[in-house]
């Protein structure tokens, strides 16, 4: 099969949607004739990879509209140059498809339901949009903690989710799609009813299993070792794990918490440690790059991920290869990887942010109960991530398109 994958963020050697990509394109390479298109910007970090494998099946096409060739891309622009990249986009694939024609096009990222491709009107092969998220949402009740600036943020992706599914070229667009992927059922659910008969759910990223040192096993009466990694936005509910640590102290656990990133969250979450007398216990790292990341991954006990809303999780994924017990909420993409053998579903839904903190320590403590229930959820841990590698991952997602082509 021919395919081509529309990929804006692409690149080896990172994590999120730039590395997952690259991922996709590996595997399906294997056995498939493959053509990524991507952004140009990315061309600095593929080109070199390109040449070390070396791979007949795999070509990359570099792509910016010339209306936006000057604009550099970075966390301001992005959304904008990519809105501009997927409108002409289906002119530049077009050439292509009349010069050797695709069975399957693929659009990957960014996987963000409400911009959706236009790629479903290029006549001939099947098109398939996703994996994408962006519809999940937590309660204005769980963000009355927020700073001022993370409460305009999300009021303003809710805005945007709320025009989006409104937009009648939004909708157009979506119909084009002969299978939509979901990662979570509250995406699926943002889309058109007639779009959700031909929508199945399913994370696209897989766990790095065997790649990563496990962790050290851990001792009943030692400090017990947190970590979060993640950008330090307010949807991320890294404040509520800095409480919890409070609440933790105050009930006699010892407990040292690690939050590696950066973002406008930092100052609020350094204060919040200084008034909760915890700053000994709360670590602030800078981003690492993803080696340095996995490194302290084997230092850690739990991998704690109070997210409100993500799609999907891949630190949580790499935390549970590293046979890392996971602390995180029931709500976005996490719950699609944890689970009772693995970790611990935190419901937050129901109650306030208070009673959110109270249930995540108590999630803390019961990971801790014995060394015992530590281990089992750690060799649960990576039982788990076997089953979540991205051969199986994007095997899964494979096979529902076959069926596309025998339908």
């Amino acid at each position: 099969m021919r395919i081509l994958l529309s990929a804006f963020a692409f690149s080896p050697g990172l994590g999120s949607e730039a590395g997952g990509a690259w991922r996709w394109a590996l595997e399906l390479s294997k056995t498939h004739d493959v053509v990524v298109v991507t952004d140009v910007s990315r061309r600095a970090r593929v080109e070199p990879a390109l040449a070390e494998l070396n791979n007949p099946r795999l070509k990359v096409y570099y792509y910016r509209p010339s209306w936006v060739s000057r604009v550099p891309l970075n966390s301001k622009t992005a959304q904008l140059l990519f809105g501009q990249w997927q409108f002409g986009l289906l002119g530049f694939v077009r050439k292509l498809h009349r010069r050797q024609p695709f069975d399957l096009l693929h659009h990957l990222s960014y996987g963000v339901f409400r911009q959706a491709s236009w790629l479903g009107f290029i006549e001939g092969p099947k098109f398939v949009f996703g994996p994408v998220g962006g519809g999940e949402d937590a309660p204005w009740r769980l963000k009355k903690s927020f700073p001022w600036g993370e409460k305009v943020r999300e009021a303003a992706r809710a805005t945007v989710n709320w025009l989006a599914v409104r937009n009648p070229l939004w909708h157009w667009a979506i119909s084009k799609a002969d299978l939509v992927i979901a990662r979570t059922p509250e995406t699926k659910a943002r889309l058109p009813v007639a779009v959700q008969q031909r929508t199945f759910i399913a994370q696209e990223t897989g766990a790095p299993h065997l790649a990563i040192q496990r962790a050290a096993p851990w001792e009943h009466g030692q400090p017990l070792e947190l970590l979060f990694a993640g950008r330090l936005l307010g949807l991320k509910g890294v404040h509520f794990a800095v409480r919890a640590v409070a609440l933790l102290r105050r009930k006699g656990l010892a407990a040292r918490l690690t939050v590696i990133g950066s973002g406008p969250m930092l100052p609020h979450l350094q204060a919040l440690a200084l008034d909760l007398d915890v700053s000994d216990q709360i670590c602030f790292v800078s981003h690492l790059p993803q080696s340095e990341l996995f490194d302290r991954y084997a230092k850690a006990h739990i991998f704690v991920f109070p997210s409100l809303r993500d799609a999907g999780g891949n630190v949580v994924q790499e935390a549970l290869a590293a046979g890392l017990p996971v602390v995180c909420l029931n709500m976005g993409g996490p719950p699609s990887f944890v689970n009772a053998s693995c970790g611990v579903l935190v419901e937050a839904r129901a109650g306030n942010e208070d009673q959110l903190v109270e249930n995540f320590a108590k999630g803390i403590e019961s990971v801790a109960s014995s060394n015992e229930h530590w281990q089992m959820l750690h060799q649960g841990a990576l039982a788990r991530a076997a089953e979540l590698t991205w051969e199986l991952q994007i095997g899964r997602i494979q096979a529902r398109i076959k069926e596309l082509f025998n339908e």
